[in-house]
């Protein structure tokens, strides 16, 4: 109602404005007045059918040139502007309002510059372009969205604006077009390096690489989508006539659950954040590819598991829940891992990606290691930080015979990240 009175109340000045040009050239006369009447009617006319000018009738579209990528990329969106008919348009203001969660930005492996002074991150995007269409039916606008933060990214409206020469009068329409742009997390080449423990009781034990053991057959079993070639007992396969698969015994730490922290916060610390889910989920791809026998924990308002069938075949559903996951403040990980997780085998490793660490956690940890798990913990803090007060926490750890691996800047600038804690 108040757009249309505003519509009205512009008609009526400029119709007020024609009807004074009128009377002035009835009254005064002489070809100047009405001369400055003539010239000036086309102007009114343009200006007063300008507000009622049916915009909301052009066909607008945005077309993204990827919807999937990962942290640090780029993504060209490309808006397209159609009209039935021909209208002179002094100027088209075309503006793609960009959500909140774009207002920052992600220069790849340079944010871990300083973990503690995440400022330079912060970044104000405008998709807005001006264009002077004049007779053309056609209008197309190309702008570029680079270092995408981590995130689902919603494009909704598509903001037009047109208007006369001299921006006394204009017209607009928001139209509704829905997009939607998935940046995941980036996942780094990741190396796997520890201490294995062996087979056998008191056997020496062995440093391993990524692979895990399975050099001993205990059986065979029907084949599983996701087991390697190698693995096919032929013999077992042309007696049956079905595809037959050997059954290997694993090494006691062949099970490794991956816990990731992300509530606890007792301040927003996104460089941190971004860190530890990258750490995450670089951690979860290299050990999946290995075929490697894992299992995946989040710990915040709401703990969330998935398992290794989950982590095997449905691994594009953990990718988005990295992608959509914030960070949290309310409980710490202290507060639920008091006891350990039923899911979680006895003699299994248990990686801890976490970002704050205080004596109480150091406790829970060694309960854990003390029901017969090998805990191994990713502590991911800015080097200002560790030099202060955290560095009494790492030898806590180590003092307690608990694999520690602390991650700070130098370790995530690196080209190859590994994991390798030690005590």
């Amino acid at each position: 109602m108040k757009f249309v009175f505003k519509k009205f109340v512009k008609t009526l000045q400029l119709l007020l404005l024609l009807g004074i040009l009128f009377v002035f050239a009835m009254f005064q006369g002489g070809f100047v007045s009405w001369f400055l009447f003539y010239s000036m009617l086309p102007i009114v006319i343009y200006m007063i059918i300008i507000p009622f000018y049916p915009v909301h009738n052009w066909k607008v579209a945005r077309k993204l040139s990827a919807r999937y990528t990962e942290t640090g990329g780029m993504v060209d969106v490309t808006i397209t502007i159609k009209r039935s008919f021909r209208f002179p348009i002094f100027f088209l203001v075309i503006e793609d309002p960009l959500p909140d969660s774009l207002d920052h930005q992600d220069p790849g492996k340079k944010k871990y510059r300083d973990l503690s002074n995440p400022a330079f991150m912060h970044r104000k995007r405008m998709g807005k372009q001006v264009v002077y269409p004049g007779f053309k039916k056609s209008v197309t606008i190309t702008y570029t969205l680079d270092h995408l933060p981590r995130g689902l990214h919603r494009l909704q409206t598509i903001m037009l604006k047109i208007g006369d020469p001299f921006g006394f009068v204009e017209a607009d329409h928001h139209f509704d077009e829905i997009d939607e742009l998935i940046v995941y997390p980036s996942v780094q080449d990741m190396k796997w390096r520890h201490t294995s423990m062996s087979l056998e009781e008191g056997a020496a034990s062995s440093t391993v690489h990524d692979e895990k053991i399975t050099n001993i057959v205990s059986g065979v079993r029907e084949y599983i989508p996701g087991d390697r070639f190698s693995w096919i007992d032929w013999k077992t396969t042309a007696r049956k006539n079905t595809v037959m698969t050997k059954e290997f015994e694993q090494e006691k730490d062949s099970n490794i659950a991956v816990v990731l922290d992300i509530g606890g916060f007792q301040d927003l610390q996104p460089l941190r954040f971004e860190a530890a889910i990258e750490w995450t989920a670089s951690v979860l791809e290299a050990l999946r590819k290995k075929g490697q026998n894992i299992s995946f924990y989040t710990f915040g308002k709401q703990a969330r598991f998935f398992s290794h069938q989950q982590l095997q075949f449905e691994f594009p559903a953990i990718q988005h829940y990295l992608t959509t996951v914030e960070q949290e403040t309310e409980i710490s990980l202290a507060e639920q891992i008091s006891a350990p997780l039923n899911e979680i085998a006895k003699g299994s490793i248990v990686l801890f990606v976490i970002h704050e660490l205080d004596e109480l956690l150091i406790e829970r940890f060694a309960h854990w290691r003390n029901q017969d798990y090998r805990i191994f913990v990713c502590y991911i803090i800015s080097e200002k930080e560790l030099r202060t007060t955290e560095t009494k926490y790492v030898q806590l750890l180590r003092a307690k015979q608990i694999a520690v691996q602390v991650v700070t800047e130098q370790q995530l600038r690196q080209d190859h990240w590994e994991v390798h804690p030690s005590r």
